[in-house]
């Protein structure tokens, strides 16, 4: 997908082939990623809303089958979009980081969750108990990159004559498949219900946290080029080896996409109560994914690269080559580059740690038409600090089988967030389409963050 731009020649630069591949996917993933809905939560009605939380079931219903549903939230530190990216000349596509380049911090994060629910079913039974069954496929992440690497890509390393800097990537990138059953008892006006999820990793991505070093020095003598590297990563069923002759690598994106279950596998558990003060006031929380954790034991790797190398008069141009200037030949010079960056390949197991996440909400019905709503949402990534979005919202319901709604909430990124949900309900089919910043939501290649839910149930 990165490649297909017939202006692009990546040959010649590969030195920074895996770094440079991975940024740009950050950019591509802010059109794939997912899982803050509050406003989803604000939804107990909704079938889909049971994956914020395992006490709702919609009232009076007896019977409910979930159909495909997607939810995606992804969002950038700075005010990066696609289209600082990628830009049309002369009736192409091409790379452009001049645009994005202004607008980075020293260090930046891309954070995206993706959430697939490819089918689900609850049934109602008598005593006040429920249970329901699913799977969903899941993709969760963080890159965390310095403004440097990027710049190093484009503007080449002249500009940083006399300086050392920083190119080394950090990830923490997981898709697996996930397999849940649950259990829920009302007691009164107080409901209970957990849920256990067996899970079945795809592909992961992870930096190790104690080798994190890649560094470039230019020389201001002779621009002599010093490389350091103290970094390593793990990979399963994403990057199976390093060509160093080639100076390239061998990606496997997806070789265990389309199985059910591989020999990745952990257990996540979920739970939530929900309780009915009176008619008007109802009040819920959630913490999702307790203890989730996956073991990569398929096609797992170490990759390990550590050493220090110096040559003479060497400046490193980076627009040029990506923008494919026949003019350059650099071939036997990354011969010699390529031997800092040998990657040593060693089969080894690993772990990573699912976020968690929890919900905490409370709606007031003033009377058959009008709900109006409080919600809060927070994750927490291991090694990073615990991200927390607050929300009220307003729901007014002019039909039995129609509603719509707002939303204002605040998160760390933005005070100015406005939802917005639409719910459609003749029969027994529920049709929904929700969204934490519905600007966002249609202009994914303008905005630095993107949220929106929608899915389809039928419910007896």
């Amino acid at each position: 997908m990165l490649f297909q731009y017939k202006s692009l020649n990546f040959n010649r630069f590969r030195v920074f082939q895996l770094t440079g591949s991975l940024l740009l996917a950050v950019f591509f993933s802010l059109q794939l990623s997912a899982q803050q809905e509050l406003m989803l939560h604000s939804l107990p009605d909704v079938w889909h809303s049971t994956a914020t939380n395992p006490a709702f079931f919609p009232e009076d219903k007896h019977f409910a089958i979930g159909l495909p549903g997607i939810g995606l939230d992804a969002a950038h530190s700075g005010e990066v979009s696609y289209k600082d990216i990628f830009v049309k000349s002369d009736g192409r596509t091409q790379i452009d980081f001049t645009n994005a380049l202004a607008k980075l911090d020293p260090v930046n994060t891309v954070f995206f969750e993706q959430r697939i629910e490819t089918a689900s079913v609850g049934f109602r039974l008598p005593g006040k108990i429920w249970l329901q069954a699913g799977h969903a496929n899941r993709l969760s992440g963080a890159i965390t990159y310095p403004k440097t690497l990027p710049s190093m890509i484009w503007d080449g390393n002249a500009q940083y004559i006399g300086q050392t800097v920083d190119i080394a990537l950090q990830t923490d990138i997981s898709n697996w498949n996930e397999w849940s059953v649950g259990l829920a008892k009302g007691f009164g006006n107080f409901n209970i219900g957990a849920r256990a999820k067996y899970l079945s990793g795809i592909t992961s991505l992870l930096t190790d946290a104690n080798r994190q070093k890649a560094t470039i020095t230019t020389s201001d003598d002779i621009y002599q080029l010093s490389l350091s590297t103290d970094y390593a990563f793990y990979s399963s069923s994403l990057i199976s080896a390093f060509d160093t002759a080639g100076l390239g690598f061998d990606l496997t994106i997806g070789e265990l996409h389309g199985k059910a279950f591989s020999k990745n596998t952990g257990f996540a558990f979920d739970l939530g109560v929900q309780y009915k003060v009176n008619e008007q006031i109802t009040l819920d929380l959630a913490v999702l994914d307790l203890g989730g954790k996956i073991t990569w034991k398929e096609q797992s790797n170490y990759f390990a690269s550590q050493g220090d190398y110096q040559y003479d008069g060497v400046t490193l141009p980076g627009a040029d080559i990506i923008n494919g200037s026949d003019s350059l030949d650099f071939a036997t010079k990354l011969d010699t580059l390529n031997d800092i960056f040998k990657f040593k390949k060693t089969a080894q197991e690993f772990e990573t740690t699912l976020p968690l996440r929890g919900y905490l909400g409370g709606n007031y019905a003033f009377g058959s038409r009008w709900i109006f709503g409080l919600g809060a949402y927070f994750q927490k990534r291991a090694e990073e600090k615990a991200t927390v979005a607050v929300g009220a919202s307003a729901r007014w319901k002019p039909l039995k089988w129609f509603s719509l709604g707002a939303m204002y909430s605040v998160n760390e990124r933005s005070a100015a967030n406005l939802g917005f949900h639409l719910v459609f309900k003749p029969g027994p089919v529920q049709l929904y389409f929700a969204s934490d910043n519905v600007l966002n939501a249609f202009t994914v290649k303008s905005s630095p963050a993107v949220n929106f839910r929608t899915g389809l149930s039928l419910i007896f």
